[in-house]
């Protein structure tokens, strides 16, 4: 007696307009697949338990972005996306390319500068999409700021614009104030692109170490790095972030108090 269909096939599958004996085989290979990438995300994951990762750098980054003058915020973060990027390259492009991987890191080479390596990590999935796109938000914000003379004219750059489209982490962050009492404030814009900052260049940090790897491996990437809490090395970055997202808040509420 064969199951019924609710109870075996997935909702996609079920919804196709096939005989039961083509769903089943396509649901057999879905299972068959799912289970050996299953094993294989908990493999990749258990092995950053016991190598964990290198934040040094973005712990500084992050805690210059919760404190320096928020007009210098998009050249700081681009400066660091710029280093971390060179690096994803640097990785992946074969040490004997011909003409060496300088020359296209450099100068007049197709990695040169923060945009082309920010299409091309986009065009060539050596980092999230969402993520480039973010990214290179926060290039045209510093592009805007070094091309004007007048600061007084882009002290509210971060509310027009690309970048004032960055994902509202500080709206995820509320979410959590059940279990972090002190999220459960009102963020100012200038807070808020702060910590939206803070959580973008985290997540490229993260995503730069591990995004290529678990492709080579044969995974899915975001599934490798955030499905079901993500991975050890998540965690580290996190916990950065939340410590600068609370210094923030600290500092908000030091500015309220001396009105």
């Amino acid at each position: 007696m064969r199951p019924a269909d609710e109870d075996w096939f997935d909702p996609d599958i079920q919804s196709m307009a096939l005989g039961y004996g083509e769903k089943a085989g396509l649901q057999i290979y879905r299972n068959y697949t799912r289970a050996f990438e299953d094993e294989g995300i908990k493999r990749f994951r258990q092995a950053l338990v016991s190598a964990p990762g290198e934040y040094a750098n973005f712990e500084k980054l992050a805690r210059l972005l919760a404190t320096e003058d928020i007009r210098f915020l998009p050249v700081i973060a681009c400066g660091y996306a710029d280093d971390v990027l060179k690096q994803v390259f640097l990785d992946v492009i074969p040490p004997d390319v011909p003409g060496g991987r300088s020359e296209m890191l450099s100068g007049y080479g197709p990695l040169s500068d923060l945009s082309k390596r920010i299409r091309l990590a986009y065009a060539f999935d050596l980092l999230s999409s969402d993520l480039m796109d973010a990214v290179d938000r926060v290039r045209s914000a510093r592009n805007r700021i070094s091309h004007d003379w007048d600061l007084s004219k882009i002290e509210d750059f971060y509310l027009t614009g690309r970048v004032s489209e960055l994902a509202a982490v500080e709206l995820m962050l509320a979410e959590r104030a059940k279990d972090f009492p002190e999220l459960d404030v009102v963020f100012d814009p200038a807070s808020a692109f702060r910590i939206r900052l803070i959580w973008l260049m985290g997540r490229l940090t993260y995503e730069a170490s591990l995004y290529h790897p678990a492709k080579v491996g044969g995974l899915k990437p975001y599934r490798a790095l955030y499905a079901d809490g993500g991975t050890a090395w998540l965690k580290q970055v996190s916990k950065i972030c939340m410590a600068e997202t609370r210094a923030v808040i600290t500092g908000m509420a030091q500015r309220k108090s001396e009105m």
